[in-house]
């Protein structure tokens, strides 16, 4: 098989899954729940050496519109930072603060120990480093009015720190465009970074497990098990992200590797009649992008390297890699096509079908979640970060397909947020 019949194979690939995802995007939106529903809330935040952002944090959850009542409560999981020296000043000025200090055992713990403490059935489970929007927290719990639902989640949005958490949120956005196509096929199978749960729920599946590197995405897969729903709420959160290479490679990799781990305990769910749409749409299409990174990454080096070895260097080559790294190369290629001087080949055309429905795929989650002039900007240079991301779930897929060891997910934010 040549290599030009295997990249057409993948870009048409890419371009199939961009095709379904728009129309599901596009179908009605489900109804969540009553706007009246506001039951007292107890938002838990487990903190591990979060000085620089829990004052902020706390500070919008207190600050958020919700009528009933709401508690704070921090779990301190064994920071060596001012973490608790903060949260105890907030809590002696707001008695709906509270602070609870553990020894060091990892976020899937810290949350327990949070679902213990909590004294209301409604819990929102929320990272440190991020700060919530004034209508978020009603609109993250209104999904559970409904009876069957356990957990909502909310669009998550980046902090702009530097030049990498631009490409990032882009990235965060896409996400958040996934999971709402999820919600809508009632195939919710993770709830990150901000989401409310009915505790008894949690209670039923014996809370949040350390066994992955993962938990949103293992504890979501759990409460589906056990007959909950998980929806996509409106709410949004603003949460901080790496803003250096090696940050981002680190989180990556945990990411990865936690999915996979989760692929490994509920192999079950894949492609099964249980689950609908969670075992034979969303879930194998969470996996799919680790599959086609092996296939691709390889084969897109190759091609990479040939092209620019084969003439010196010159403004011809530096030309070369603008097209590479920049979508001035999808220009190139449409305008010379459409000129004549390209032939319109089956490879060609499945690489600008691929782009042509990703760039629609990504206006579509633009118009809803929102975008900035620096999303645009960064999306002139996408193409090395999302080869990037694809190279480390490459490598991912066969390091911890390989891999029998076990893992217990406690954090360590100098570390790349892993310590086993």
């Amino acid at each position: 098989m040549s290599l030009e019949l295997i990249l057409t194979v993948l870009f048409a690939a890419l371009a199939a899954v961009h095709i379904v995802a728009i129309a599901i995007f596009l179908l009605p939106a489900r109804r969540m729940g009553k706007s009246t529903y506001t039951p007292p809330v107890s938002i838990i935040i487990p903190a591990h050496n979060e000085a620089r952002f829990i004052a902020a944090t706390i500070q919008s959850i207190l600050n958020a519109d919700y009528p009933s009542k709401k508690e704070v409560l921090v779990i301190d999981d064994g920071s060596s930072d001012e973490t608790a020296e903060i949260v105890k000043a907030l809590s002696r000025k707001n008695k709906a603060v509270r602070l609870f200090s553990i020894p060091h055992s990892g976020k899937a713990k810290a949350l327990n120990y949070g679902l213990e403490k909590a004294r209301f059935e409604t819990v929102v489970c929320m990272d440190a480093d991020s700060s919530i929007e004034k209508q978020s927290l009603l609109a993250l719990v209104q999904p559970l009015a409904d009876p069957k639902t356990g957990a909502s989640s909310g669009a998550i949005r980046v902090k702009y720190n530097g030049l990498f958490t631009w490409f990032q949120d882009i990235d965060y956005i896409v996400s958040s465009g996934w999971r709402h196509i999820c919600s809508k096929l009632n195939s919710t199978y993770v709830t990150p970074g901000f989401a409310a749960f009915k505790k008894s729920a949690l209670e039923k599946i014996h809370g949040f497990s350390n066994d992955t590197l993962t938990e949103d995405i293992d504890v979501t897969i759990r409460l589906r098990k056990a007959g909950f729903h998980a929806v996509m709420s409106r709410a949004v959160i603003h949460t901080a992200a790496p803003s250096s290479l090696t940050g981002l490679v680190k989180q990556r990799i945990r990411w990865g590797r936690g999915s996979m781990q989760v692929a490994k305990k509920h192999s079950d769910i894949l492609f099964s009649r249980s689950l609908n749409f969670i075992g034979n749409y969303a879930f194998p299409m969470h996996l799919f992008w680790y599959a086609f990174a092996l296939m691709y990454i390889p084969f897109a080096v190759y091609w990479f390297v040939g092209n620019f070895i084969s003439q010196p260097l010159s403004l011809a080559s530096v030309e070369l890699l603008a097209k590479w790294f920049t979508i001035y190369g999808i220009a190139d290629v449409v305008v010379n096509i459409l000129t004549g001087a390209y032939a319109l080949t089956a490879l060609m055309s499945a690489i600008i079908l691929s782009w042509l429905f990703s760039f629609l795929y990504l206006l579509l989650n633009m118009a809803r979640f929102g975008f900035t002039w620096r999303t645009l900007v960064a999306y002139l240079f996408i193409f090395p970060y999302y080869w990037l991301l694809l190279a480390v779930q490459a490598v991912v897929l066969v390091a911890e397909s390989s891999s029998s060891k076990r893992v217990t997910n406690k954090w360590n934010k100098n570390e790349g947020n892993v310590v086993e």
